[in-house]
């Protein structure tokens, strides 16, 4: 398995979860209820993170719909009647064979070396008609929009040494950007795909996301204590505007 950057650090990292959340559950929720989703499907979450969107599942396929959320640090995670929490690794442990309606993993796999067999066992998993949809950044776009020249290099210094740890860590960073023909290479049917680009203002859920990672890999920064703090104010500043990494969706059909 590939080294997941954000989870060695002993720091929690609920703030980036909360960010994550606040930045793309609306954008989720509306890719998957354009499937139909509804009472009675059987749902698995694949790297459920902080729970929002298995929790959110849970609601819309109840009373007699089932979700299964697996995670291999499943801390943030909640058991409820129709929720069952899995500490699970993607990688390395199985899952079930023609068992879900819907298939949904959202920034996983592009940290997985092995991401092209993980998602041959995420098309596997589904039924028959079954949607399996990923969602994903491509990293390579997010410049800097408006800020002082000097503050903008910080920025993007930020970003590359950012992007060089993911790297080094075995994540594609390109990977959001090939999704959907990656779908359509495991024989999936009805593949589609969305790509979005915003602005991200200073303070708002994208910059929060950019501020808490860096939190998380601080020691990692070849940044003095100065540029560091810089870069906090900087992300939390309404005046500061970046383009964001393109925020990338796909979805296929068994």
């Amino acid at each position: 398995m590939g080294t997941y950057l954000f989870g060695d650090t002993g720091e929690s990292p609920d703030p980036k979860f909360d960010a994550l959340s606040s930045l793309l559950d609306a954008g989720t929720f509306a890719r998957v209820e354009q499937l139909g989703v509804a009472d009675g499907w059987r749902c698995l979450e694949a790297g459920g993170g902080g729970g929002s969107v298995a929790n959110w599942l849970a609601d819309v396929v109840a009373p007699s719909g089932h979700v299964t959320v697996t995670d291999i640090d499943v801390t943030r995670l909640e058991e409820r009647d129709n929720v069952t929490v899995l500490e699970h690794d993607l990688v390395s442990n199985i899952l079930p064979g023609n068992a879900f309606d819907l298939v949904h993993a959202r920034l996983v796999l592009f940290h997985l070396p092995a991401r092209d067999a993980v998602l041959r066992k995420l098309h596997d998993a589904l039924r028959p008609g079954g949607w399996l949809v990923l969602e994903e950044f491509d990293y390579l776009p997010l410049e800097v929009l408006s800020a002082a020249p000097d503050d903008a290099k910080l920025i993007m210094r930020v970003k590359n040494a950012l992007l060089t740890l993911l790297d080094q860590a075995g994540a594609e960073l390109a990977w959001g950007a090939r999704i959907e023909r990656a779908l359509a290479d495991t024989g999936l049917h009805d593949v589609s795909g969305s790509r979005e680009v915003q602005e991200w203002e200073g303070g708002s859920p994208g910059c929060r996301l950019l501020a808490e990672t860096a939190r998380l890999v601080r020691a990692k920064l070849p940044l003095t204590d100065a540029e560091f703090d810089r870069y906090l104010e900087l992300m939390a500043a309404p005046e500061t505007v970046v383009s964001s990494y393109a925020i990338c969706g796909a979805r296929g059909r068994r």
